[in-house]
């Protein structure tokens, strides 16, 4: 997935963007980046916004229990209201992946697993 850095990032391993207290998921009806509400970064199981659903908010230090994130997400939107979201493959903020800009929307063909995240670049 292209972001304004120049990296390729799968979105199932660099989109991540849970709060630890916030969380929701959705089921596997239609979707499209517009369900992602404001605020929040948001993943889907499936190419093209389809599948499951999950979005979090905030920062995160442990996704393994949200399975889209764990088992790897085709999709992904950050609809954050003023941050960037970085990613990692694993827990406690390691292992990073990428930056995933504020408004960046991308699809891929292989699914990429996200285990932590932290906004970051918040103006």
């Amino acid at each position: 997935m292209p972001i304004s850095t120049g990296k390729r990032l799968g979105i199932g391993i660099a989109t991540l963007a849970l709060a630890s207290t916030a969380f929701g998921a959705t089921g596997t009806a239609q979707a499209a980046p517009s369900d992602c509400p404001r605020g929040w970064f948001c993943v889907w199981s499936g190419q093209n916004y389809t599948g499951r659903m999950q979005k979090v908010q905030g920062d995160n230090t442990d996704l393994s229990q949200f399975t889209v994130f764990a088992d790897g997400a085709l999709s992904g939107f950050n609809n954050g209201i003023s941050c960037d979201v970085n990613v990692y493959a694993g827990k406690n903020y390691t292992r990073f992946i990428d930056t995933v800009e504020r408004g960046y929307k991308g699809s891929d063909a292989s699914p990429d697993k996200f285990l932590s995240n932290k906004w970051v670049n918040c103006s």
